[in-house]
């Protein structure tokens, strides 16, 4: 091992530390939002979490969380410290990339300021993808995605590693990284074109661009036999078998799929065995990568092991090969069209069925419903505007300038392709990371929020308006980051440069970048209004780009090397690089990365459980307002008795399953309905059909005719079959007083506000299982358990009882108190106000927000929903008398909870608090809470007029919602007599109203 092996090695391993204890430093704590609060679950039991699963990354989780000893508050950190390792593990392979790669321009023997100039090189380039933004995002926390790009950058390392020496044994290495990544994400599957096209290279000596093609061309056979032969197909041809073995020979579950699985390995066996003796080289080496894919692919034992051990978390049960193979096809995610489809407008004219659903019975398989395909009128080549949802269609026609009734051409469609698909969904990210954000609010189109800047105010103007007195919500918003292009300039000197001295070098990373990038971007085909950023999903892409932004000292030195002072160019080259990319990405950056202390998501969890009485019954959806509660509940051992119950999974009949079964402190849910009847591909659905019933069913009543099998009690449709209908969307429960006190869902003095019957109008056309399961529970629980539903999502899911929805601190009791037409309070204004003070006051634990030294957009929400309910509870405490409770909350909350202004939405709260302030004598804090709302108010509203006619039209709701602000802190002021204070806010009113016309 030479000087240069040697530094380089060690470089790497500096390199390693160093962006261990940056991302250490930066590391949550404790468990964050979105998926990491499941994948924590799951890797601390080996669970079994959503499709596909991620097997491997909960091996080696539950590996780090074995380092918490014991200590289950800690088990957290430790999984999040895995993503850390993994994270400056790419980091070092991304060195050693760059290195390998500079090393092949020099064909001679290196020089002392050769050696120097390729480990800068390397440096800058893996600095700069330590501190890009999407990298640094996932690097500290609990998501696959870290270490999926380990691995793509251990497959990308390795073909270079094969390159230099021609050993294939760096291709068996590949294929088991390979394997292995499928149990943690299928990036590094896309890192497969890149590889064939150095393999092409190097066994080509004079590459032609049809030959280029016919590699990409190969390169897509490999990733078809991986992404679907192996990881589904071969999954399925086990379910056909186990299925021949079951229903017709009589066998037992899995023994077909064990005779495949043996017939696939003697198969394997007897090739490798015929290419030793006949001495097909290549045929031998593709078996032996096969196998390799395999052995990695294999985790997914793990899936089927665990889920026929039922654990806690069991999502889709796949304890047999059908259901696995369902669960590797992501079969509960809808299907999007990608080569040829329907237009958001069209209808549905036809539906032919495809194949055999089949569901684990239990003695057989039995057949649990057929796909189908769906014809549709209106279809297009590509379709990219495809989605018939309310709020995408309306998003289409807003974004495409479409009237109604105006079908999308192909020409709109490809417009939207490259605008908002690959424009604001790719280029937006890109950007983020290599040449600035404007904030880190979620994007969605508008001027104000997500957008990418430079810094470079003339050019960020021309796309955003005038970037002159930016209001707070961006200069002071931690996500405010300008490089000024710096980085992008950097990147694209580094590809022109490798162009130059080695076009298939450039071409080859280029490939991993388009393949990783925008290749993702035509084959997810996002449809709008996304529930969060995506551009964890591209980070492949930004690790290409960071080997040009590496190429880029190269590309300075050469230009400095013209004045012939070669040793002062390579460190002026490297300054400038350093300096350019990675120093000002890790100064701008460090701020909205920095999530130490953070433990917000944990917080909110505890409070939502301690929301809840003893017992309970918690109704919740979607995946933030569910995995934190899981972790609370699963690894930390919080309020395991109270139910979680995600409404969503309640569609799933293994769900049920495990919704009837005692769950650590949690007695079983009461559901009556036996299996049979809620069985997958058994009441999936069931359409309204009014029935003429003038008065309310019992709900009870309507649960035994839904779930009837009598044809009586059924529809007949058009093809002779019958199925189960509403027949009225008025629902009863009867309610007895004696057992609502009994049960203490009251006490004996609320007796008077019960009423004898609730009584509710269901709000939609279709009944899913879900909400089937769900109307089961409340037929049936008498009030033994306390029901509560989460508070702020849509009215749907409420089922029509929002009248009876009271909210006890974050969630929002169930409870038959009577109606009064006269109170138009939402249900989020309504309280059960003792209960409520109780658990704000003493159990409620607001920490958090004060310890985080950064508040991302989710804790934000959070933040803000705690003002929200904390100023509900503080007015209604002050209607109904309770002024020294009132004045207690009002003191906690403004010593534990942020007053800080993060968008115009914000203020709405800030009144609220203004308004109780000056009812409980608060005045003089209620003026300094009023001056600096209005100086807020003052900025924001002033920069928008500030712009452009077209321009401040898009922010016509802020301007509303904050001229409304403005002028009830102005009628707020000036009725408790604040003259001096209400006359300045008057003022402001009427030059801002002046402004705006």
């Amino acid at each position: 091992m030479n000087l240069y092996q040697k530094t380089n090695n060690l470089v790497g391993f500096l390199l390693f530390l160093f962006a261990g204890v940056v991302y250490w430093l930066t590391m949550e704590p404790t468990v964050s939002f979105w998926d990491c609060g499941e994948f924590i679950t799951a890797a601390d039991k080996l669970q079994v979490g959503h499709q596909p699963g991620a097997p491997l990354f909960l091996m080696i989780g539950k590996l780090f969380s074995l380092l918490a000893a014991g200590n289950t508050a800690k088990v957290a950190y430790w999984i999040n410290f895995s993503s850390v390792v993994a994270s400056a593990a790419t980091v070092m392979f991304l060195y050693w990339t760059i290195t390998l790669i500079a090393s092949k321009l020099y064909k001679q023997e290196k020089t002392k300021a050769d050696m120097l100039t390729i480990i800068a090189t390397g440096v800058v380039g893996a600095l700069a993808f330590t501190f890009s933004d999407t990298f640094w995002f996932s690097a500290v926390e609990a998501e696959v995605y870290s270490l999926s790009m380990l691995f793509t950058a251990l497959v990308f390392w390795a073909i270079l590693k094969w390159e230099q020496n021609t050993d294939d044994r760096w291709l068996v290495l590949i294929a088991f990284v390979i394997g292995l990544s499928i149990g943690v994400h299928l990036l590094s599957l896309l890192a497969i074109p890149a590889v064939v096209l150095v393999y092409y290279f190097k066994k080509t000596e004079k590459p032609t661009t049809f030959g280029i093609i016919k590699a990409i061309g190969v390169a897509g056979v490999i990733w078809v036999v991986v992404q679907f032969v192996i990881i589904q197909y071969f999954v399925l041809f086990a379910a056909k078998f186990d299925l021949l073995f079951v229903n017709t020979l009589g066998f037992g579950f899995g023994y077909g799929a064990m005779t495949f699985l043996f017939l696939l390995a003697g198969s394997i066996t007897y090739a490798i065995y015929y290419s030793i003796k006949h001495k097909k080289y290549n045929l031998n080496l593709a078996m032996i990568c096969l196998t390799f894919v395999l052995f990695g692919f294999s985790s997914y034992f793990l899936i089927l092991i665990r889920a026929d051990a039922k654990p806690s978390l069991n999502l889709s049960n796949p304890d047999n090969t059908f259901a696995l193979y369902g669960y590797l096809g992501r079969t509960n995610y809808e299907k999007t069209p990608l080569l040829y489809g329907q237009t958001f407008d069209a209808k549905q004219i036809d539906g032919k069925d495809t194949f055999t659903k089949y569901r684990k019975g239990k003695d057989k398989y039995e057949v649990s419903g057929k796909g189908v395909d769906i014809e549709y009128d209106k279809n297009l080549f590509f379709p990219r505007t495809y989605s018939d949802k309310p709020d995408h269609i309306n998003f289409y026609k807003q974004w495409l300038n479409l009237a109604d009734g105006e079908t999308p051409s192909f020409a709109q469609n490809l417009k939207f392709f490259t605008s908002y698909q690959m424009g604001f969904m790719y280029w937006r990210y890109f950007f983020w990371n290599f040449v600035g954000r404007q904030n880190d609010n979620q994007g969605q189109g508008g001027y104000s929020e997500g957008n990418w800047i430079s810094g470079i105010k003339p050019l960020d103007a021309a796309r955003l308006g005038s970037q002159t007195n930016l209001p707070p919500t961006i200069v002071a918003n931690e996500g405010f980051n300008r490089f000024y292009g710096l980085p992008l300039i950097l990147g694209i000197a580094g590809l022109l440069f490798l162009y130059r001295r080695n076009r298939n070098d450039a071409l080859i990373i280029t490939t991993l970048f388009l393949f990783t990038g925008l290749a993702i971007i035509v084959y997810l085909n996002q449809d709008p209004r996304q529930v969060r950023e995506r551009d964890y999903a591209y980070v492949g892409s930004f690790y290409a780009f960071a080997i040009f932004i590496g190429f880029g000292v190269f590309a300075i030195r050469e230009w400095l090397s013209r004045f012939n002072a070669p040793k002062l160019s390579l460190i002026v080259a490297s300054l400038i690089g350093l300096l350019a990319a990675p120093a000002i990405m890790g100064f701008q950056g460090w701020g909205d990365h920095d999530r130490s202390g953070k433990t917000t998501a944990l917080d909110w969890a505890k409070n939502y459980l301690n929301s809840c009485a003893p017992n309970a019954i918690l109704f919740v959806t979607a995946d933030n307002d569910t995995f934190p509660l899981w972790y609370a509940q699963e690894v930390e051992g919080i309020r395991t008795d109270i139910r979680v119950v995600n409404i969503q999974y309640l569609s799933d009949d293994a769900y049920i399953n495990q919704m009837k079964l005692k769950l650590h402190k949690s007695a079983p849910l009461p559901i009556t309905m036996p299996t049979e009847k809620y069985v997958n591909g058994v009441r999936d659905y069931m359409y309204y059909n009014d029935y003429g019933f003038k008065d309310s069913v019992e709900l009870k009543d309507l649960i035994a005719v839904l779930t009837s099998d009598e044809k009586a009690d059924q529809l007949q449709l058009t093809d002779g079959t019958y199925m189960n209908f509403i027949p009225t969307k008025n629902f009863k429960l009867t309610v007895n007083t004696d057992q609502l006190i009994k049960t203490g869902t009251i006490s004996a003095k609320d007796k008077d506000k019960v009423t004898p019957q609730m009584e509710w109008n269901y709000n939609k056309n279709i009944m899913f299982k879900s909400d089937l399961a769900l109307l089961d529970i409340l037929a049936n629980n008498n009030w033994e358990r306390p029901i509560y539903f989460e508070s702020n999502v849509s009215e749907d899911t409420y089922v029509g009882l929002g009248k009876y929805l009271y909210l006890e601190g974050y969630a929002l009791r169930l409870l038959p108190f009577k109606t009064d037409p006269k109170d138009t309070r939402d249900k989020m204004e309504k309280t059960n106000s003792d209960a409520m003070y109780d658990n704000m006051m003493n159990r409620f634990d607001l920490k958090g927000f004060k310890t985080a030294k950064y508040m991302d957009p989710e804790s934000r929400r959070v933040a803000q929903g705690t003002w929200s309910i904390s100023n509900s509870l503080t007015t209604n405490l002050f209607m109904e008398g309770k002024t020294t409770q009132a004045h207690k909350l009002l003191t906690k909350s403004i010593k534990d909870i942020p007053l800080k202004n993060y968008s115009i939405d914000d203020t709405i709260n800030r009144y609220q608090t203004i308004q109780n302030m000056y009812a409980l004598s608060e005045t003089k804090a209620a003026n300094a809470l009023t001056a600096e709302t209005l100086e807020f108010l003052d900025k924001e509203l002033t920069y928008i007029a500030s712009l452009e006619p077209e321009r401040y039209n898009s922010y016509g709701r802020d301007i509303q919602l904050g001229m409304y602000v403005l002028n009830n802190l102005h009628k707020i002021s000036a009725g408790y007599k604040q003259t001096e204070l209400s006359d300045k806010i008057a003022k402001k009113f009427e030059e801002l109203q002046a402004k705006f016309g």
